[in-house]
């Protein structure tokens, strides 16, 4: 089947592969050799059940990239590649065996050199080295050549790259495999055969040839959304580089380590979307890579994106971590970021990132209290649909990227939909509960802002000793048994209106007495918060009461002023 020319699929043996004087190379940009014991054993398992049901087995599909000559680029399937490779080497060294043992010398020596001929290249005069029908990227390659394809153990193993000993072990591994399978055997032929009959014409591969880099990555993108290629940190790695020019290439790698090593790669695809849609349209992780693809097309744009996304690393980085060096003591920043983490909010991410780039930093300190309140009226206490915001923070992001919004009153007002008004977060502050046993430090965050409103004081809810009280018990007391039956103790003990602060030692007198007898003790405390407790006895309304005057204080200390009403 062909599309426009550019794209030929076939069924291919390993033998159709790697014959007719063809040639692979695993481009530079493609990551090392990866495969472990688990997937050496899988493929080990295949050939002896090919080798004894005389069935085939699909290996998958593989992308080359035909760069003429019969020569070609390997865009997916280096690793199935250079692993039967392996596996090629072994059968050859346990021919190697039968010769050291005097058997058939002079026949198995020519099966050696027909197999080396056929699978591996063939040998240069000068250096004895093979000219190699399979070439492994810059790291993997020297080792490959040098001392694996010559059989020419290496002198320190431990001095090894972690992927050239990967090479190495593997290559053990199947020589162990294939000389155990033989042990018996001393007939060459029979050996030869399991290779040149077995593995190279019983293993089928669905071998897809484009003819450009652009339809390559296109084939690539598709295997890889149908759970066969690599993750959109490997794609566009493989894309950035391959559209790199030579001189631009070695600058193009640093920035890629330098971005990689500052996120991490589990957190690169994550960090790399929300970067993107800080100043474009909303996408889906999914699409991301096809939306890069189509925005990068030249080496200055690779450059260009990767100086962003170099200065951007650390950023992010420090908008999940109020303690990094790069918020330099800045009290208030430090203090709306240790918020957002404790709310587990990332969607505000673009717009934050947006908020960084474009505008002054007091700007952006007022931009991270909005996040953060919104979160905390939106998220936290109504428990909100979630896909609105993201929608709304990237709008803003992309106008604040854009100057089309500049200043604050214009940016709260384009957050004004994930603002629930003051009469619906009051009555959802007034039916809250949060668990203790989850939310520990969500309770002691919401506890200490609104004793620090009540008292005009500035404690911190993470350093200071003051204890969580349930004024309930949280695990029951006979002195509340008739007002919270067993019943009702659940759905009551983690409400907003039963806890309060207390001093450690004072939580602990209260552990087993009545609610008038605590009472005399909370007017004892240091917080206004538990010194204000004065209802007479504790009961379900006592709770709903207090909590509710708890809501109304609440909705003066999550509140953005910009989005009063006039």
């Amino acid at each position: 089947m062909a599309v426009n020319n550019l794209l030929d699929t076939s069924t291919v043996s390993l033998s159709d592969v790697l014959g007719n004087g063809k040639s692979y190379v695993v481009p530079p940009y493609q990551r090392d050799y990866s495969w472990k014991k688990d997937h050496w054993e899988d493929l080990w398992n295949d050939l002896i059940s090919i080798h004894e049901t005389e069935g085939i087995h699909y290996m998958g599909s593989i992308v080359l990239q035909n760069k003429g000559d019969k020569k070609y680029h390997i865009i997916d399937g280096q690793q199935r590649f250079s692993t039967l490779t392996l596996i090629v080497l072994a059968i050859i060294k346990q021919l190697s065996i039968l010769i050291e043992k005097g058997i058939d010398e002079k026949e198995n020596k020519e099966r050696i050199s027909l197999l080396q001929q056929k699978f591996i290249g063939d040998k240069d005069p000068g250096s004895l080295t093979y000219s190699s029908k399979l070439k492994l990227n810059e790291n993997n390659n020297s080792f490959f050549q040098s001392n694996l394809l010559v059989f020419r153990p290496p002198i320190n193993i431990n001095t090894l790259l972690d992927s050239d000993k990967l090479i190495y072990q593997g290559y053990n591994y199947f020589v162990e495999k294939v000389n155990h399978f033989f042990e018996k055997e001393q007939s060459g032929e029979i050996i030869a055969n399991f290779l040149n009959k077995i593995v190279a014409e019983k293993l089928m591969f669905i071998q897809i040839v484009v003819e450009d880099e652009l339809s390559a990555y296109t084939v690539f993108e598709t295997l890889n959304s149908r759970g066969v290629g690599l993750t959109v940190t490997d794609l566009l790695k493989n894309y950035l580089f391959s559209i790199s020019t030579e001189v631009d290439l070695p600058h193009v790698k640093n920035k890629w380590k330098k971005i990689v090593d500052i996120i991490g790669l589990d957190n690169f695809p994550t960090f790399l979307r929300h970067y993107w849609i800080s100043k474009n349209k909303l996408i889906r992780q999914e699409y991301l890579f096809r939306a890069i693809k189509e925005s990068i097309t030249e080496s200055p744009e690779v450059i260009s994106l990767l100086d962003s996304l170099e200065d951007n690393a650390q950023l992010y980085n420090a908008l999940s971590n109020y303690a990094d060096s790069f918020w330099e003591g800045n009290r208030e920043i430090k203090k709306r970021i240790n918020e957002i983490t404790l709310f587990k909010e990332k969607q505000a991410y673009p717009l934050l990132i947006a908020s960084y780039n474009n505008l002054s930093i007091e700007d952006f300190e007022k931009v991270l209290r909005f996040v953060s309140i919104i979160t905390f009226r939106y998220t936290i206490i109504a428990k909100l649909h979630t896909n609105l915001k993201e929608d709304v923070y990237n709008k803003a992001a992309v106008n604040i990227s854009k100057n089309k919004i500049q200043s604050i009153q214009e940016i709260a007002n384009s957050l004004k939909q994930l603002y629930p008004s003051d009469a619906d977060f009051k009555n959802d502050f007034a039916t809250k509960s949060i668990s203790t046993k989850r939310g520990k430090r969500l309770v002691r965050y919401i506890l200490f802002c609104l004793e620090n409103h009540i008292s005009q004081t500035d404690f911190d809810f993470e350093d200071n000793p003051g204890t969580i009280e349930h004024i309930l018990p949280e695990n029951g007391n006979e002195n509340y048994l008739n007002e919270f039956p067993q019943s009702i103790h659940e759905s009551l003990v983690y409400r907003l209106g039963n806890y309060t602060i207390l001093e450690e030692d004072k939580n602990r007198e209260c552990s087993s007495i009545g609610f008038v007898e605590k009472k005399t003790i909370y007017h004892t405390s240091q917080y206004n918060l538990t010194k204000q407790i004065n209802s007479n006895e504790w009961t379900p309304r006592s709770i709903d009461l207090r909590q509710d005057r708890l809501a109304s204080q609440a909705t003066s200390i999550w509140r953005i002023s910009q989005l009063d009403l006039p």
